[in-house]
């Protein structure tokens, strides 16, 4: 799991033991299986996971559903599944030999014992259990260079981490937890102790979807390497976004004739605004469309610029108009200077007249409402009035208005009102997240990559 090793320099110590503590159903076994999965595939360490809590069949079945082949591994000689889910008060002490024996036969480098919170059941007193963690699991499975994971069920409502006696012997805890945010559950790792290991970050957003993953911050790039973005198509009644995700979730993209809105809190930076902004403004300029953008506050034009000229290209760049409110002068724009708010709004529509529609071509606006709110305070009113009108017009020429605003923008409320879909961006433990308010959504994570050659911004599923 490369994101996660990054912050334990390389990954959990060698023969160690690290206790998984969490309720149930919050990732434990998936990232169990993960650690089994990819010790096997990728490194050639063959693994052993202990069930005293499901069976064989289950085990498989659920696997299967992340796209992780037990089966095959276990045909291969690489994997084994021992099933104690029946062993009782007195048959414990043999199930540990089992246990050992058949480290030490298959010359295992990876084991899950789950759960230890089940298996800890079978023995009539505590102190007991404290015993065979600590001689048999602590210092012989240690000695055999075996790195082993113990789940342990943490009820809900309570802090101690099982019995109370896992996380002394341990190596390491990371803690699964899940979090309430706007009505929506969130998964988070935690990295409470690692013995011997310098820890970075302390915790973790993760999915489920699609077996376990830690996610990464979103670390947008201004340099192509080659890889611009891929051109979405859209169709007769939508454009595309230029994110693939975004577009299932709007039904097909922007629709012709609509206002949307982006809820952009605070501790969002503009780097990563503008990177998530810029594969919309990128398809939007090679599917033939023109865009025009008065940027965020704080936001220059120049900057802009130059964080889009690779992805975009000269041709590109003469096809984007972006509006300087600053009064700085920035070359290659538009500038918005005026003593009322209804100079930025005249010149929108003179420019939008002037470059023109065709059935082919539109235009795509993007709004940055709280640097029009910080330029033209005195004029709150006036402007609500021509946002209003504005709104209007673009739905009637069949264009789209992107919105961005602030959580503390005056203007939020009716541009929420007024939208055809409102959209959330925040950050969550250093991962940039979006979630619908209309239409309602989960969260999903903001992650930059290369998929077949290209540039891609993906949303992946975390609530």
């Amino acid at each position: 799991m490369p994101e996660l090793d990054n912050v334990i320099e390389g990954g959990l110590p060698k023969g160690s033991l690290v206790l998984l503590a969490g309720t149930p159903g919050s990732g434990k076994t998936a990232f169990a299986a993960r650690f089994l999965f990819e010790g096997t595939t990728k490194f050639g360490e063959k693994g052993i996971y202990v069930s005293f809590a499901e069976g064989r069949d289950a085990f498989f079945m659920e696997m299967e559903r992340y796209g992780l082949d037990f089966k095959k591994l276990e045909q291969e000689g690489k994997f084994i599944f021992l099933d104690l889910m029946t062993v009782k008060s007195e048959g414990i002490s043999a199930a540990t030999q089992v246990i050992v024996d058949t480290v030490t036969d298959l010359n295992a480098s990876r084991l899950v014992i789950d759960s230890f919170s089940a298996m800890a059941q079978a023995f009539p007193q505590v102190i007991e259990a404290r015993s065979i963690l600590h001689t048999i699991l602590g210092k012989i499975i240690r000695q055999a260079g075996c790195t082993t994971l113990l789940i342990s069920e943490v009820p809900v409502g309570t802090s101690r981490l099982g019995l109370g006696i896992e996380e002394f012997v341990a190596d390491g805890v990371l803690r699964f937890s899940q979090r309430e945010v706007g009505g929506r559950i969130l998964r988070i790792l935690g990295i409470h102790k690692l013995r011997g290991t310098k820890i970075g970050k302390r915790e973790h957003l993760f999915t489920l979807d699609n077996g376990f993953r830690v996610l990464k911050s979103f670390e947008p790039t201004t340099a192509n390497d080659g890889h611009n973005f891929e051109t979405l198509k859209g169709d007769s009644s939508h454009r595309s976004t230029g994110i693939r995700d975004l577009d299932t979730i709007l039904g097909g993209g922007f629709r012709r004739g609509s206002h949307n809105l982006f809820e952009v809190s605070e501790d969002v930076s503009l780097e990563a605004l503008t990177g998530f902004l810029a594969p919309i403004i990128s398809n939007a300029v090679k599917a033939g469309d023109q865009v025009i953008c008065i940027p965020v506050d704080g936001m220059f034009p120049e900057e802009l610029q130059s964080s889009l000229k690779n992805h975009l290209g000269a041709e590109g760049l003469a096809a984007f108009h972006i509006f300087d409110i600053t009064g700085r002068g920035a070359p290659n724009t538009v500038n918005l200077g005026g003593a009322t708010v209804l100079q930025p709004f005249d010149t929108f529509w003179k420019t939008c007249r002037r470059l023109g529609r065709t059935p082919s071509r539109g235009i795509l606006s993007i709004f940055g409402f709280d640097s029009l709110e910080s330029r033209f305070a005195k004029d709150l009113q006036a402007m609500q009035g021509l946002i209003s009108e504005t709104i209007a017009k673009v739905r009637n020429a069949g264009d789209i208005l992107v919105s961005i605003a602030r959580p503390f923008s005056n203007t939020l409320r009716q541009l929420s009102c007024a939208s055809d879909s409102h959209f959330k961006l925040t950050e969550y433990d250093g991962v940039l997240c979006l979630s619908g308010v209309k239409p309602r959504t989960d969260y999903y994570g903001i992650a930059a990559g290369i998929s077949q050659n290209h540039q891609e911004i993906g949303l992946v599923q975390v609530s």
